[in-house]
């Protein structure tokens, strides 16, 4: 490129680079047995109304924290709800009886739709999920002493 390229705007031509290969991308983490992206294992999910108008019936669901045991201290809980920690499901899912209604709530929502998809891959029939977990809920609170 000659010099009254270079002052009035000509194109310079940049050196030619080595091409770099091409790195695959990582596969997603896949949970054992499928996990809750399979269909047919995922539960439903219900706004914090919703959630409200079923507390409120008298034949309401089990409601099942999964928080840990400082977050229920801290933050309250859903009165008469049953307490089973994430990290515990798996040797306490017996607690539960798989023929009845459960709605499964954390803090935001996350946790519970993960224990969720377990309970369902153990043969829960419904199960549903706090959207927005215990952050969106409106209901009555309960705080241990």
């Amino acid at each position: 490129m000659g010099l009254f390229s270079k002052l009035f705007g000509g194109k310079r031509e940049e050196p030619a680079r080595p091409a770099t290969p091409a790195v695959p991308s990582p596969e997603p983490l896949k949970k054992a047995g499928g996990g809750w992206e399979t269909a047919g294992s995922v539960p439903q999910e219900l706004a914090a109304s919703e959630v409200l108008d079923l507390y409120q019936k008298p034949d309401r669901p089990v409601f099942l924290d999964v928080r840990e045991e400082e977050e229920r201290r801290q933050h309250g809980f859903i009165p008469g709800s049953v307490h089973i920690p994430m990290h515990e499901i798996q040797g306490r899912q017996t607690e539960l009886d798989p023929s009845k209604a459960v709605v499964v709530y954390c803090a935001s929502g996350m946790r519970s739709m993960d224990v969720g998809a377990f309970l369902l891959e153990q043969g829960f029939k419904d199960v549903s999920n706090l959207n927005g977990g215990l952050m969106k809920w409106t209901g009555p609170l309960e705080k241990s002493s």
